[in-house]
């Protein structure tokens, strides 16, 4: 579908600074698709737009506000959603907030948990 200029992929949530959509979204004429256990590079024609304010995810008022109700209130939480900035930052307020123990792991770190 990507090489038909007739064709169309709207994005209606963020997608993540790295990611083949955020790349779609900045103009990526070429993309790497793997077919038939081989790459094949795919010129991408199709049109790209986005339509923001749709999301499944709570804001972090909603996180924060669901994490003070949790009993037995939790030892730690793991944040591993999102930009890593958007998680530091998270964890930093989870910590403030809260006085929980907070940690953003970083990809492929392991946490062994109790």
């Amino acid at each position: 579908m990507a090489t038909d200029a007739r064709n169309m992929l709207v994005f209606v949530s963020y997608q993540i600074e790295g990611t083949l959509g955020r790349r779609l979204q900045r103009g990526m004429t070429e993309a790497s698709l793997l077919e038939d256990g081989r790459v094949q590079l795919v010129a991408v024609n199709m049109g790209i737009e986005g339509i923001e304010g749709f999301s499944g995810h709570s804001d972090r008022r909603q996180i924060i506000n669901y994490l003070r109700r949790i009993s037995p209130k939790p030892e730690m939480v793991l944040v591993n959603h999102g930009e890593k900035a958007k998680c530091l930052s998270m964890t930093s307020a989870i910590h403030r907030d809260l006085g929980v123990e907070t940690r953003a792991p970083e990809v492929l770190e392991t946490i062994r948990l109790k």
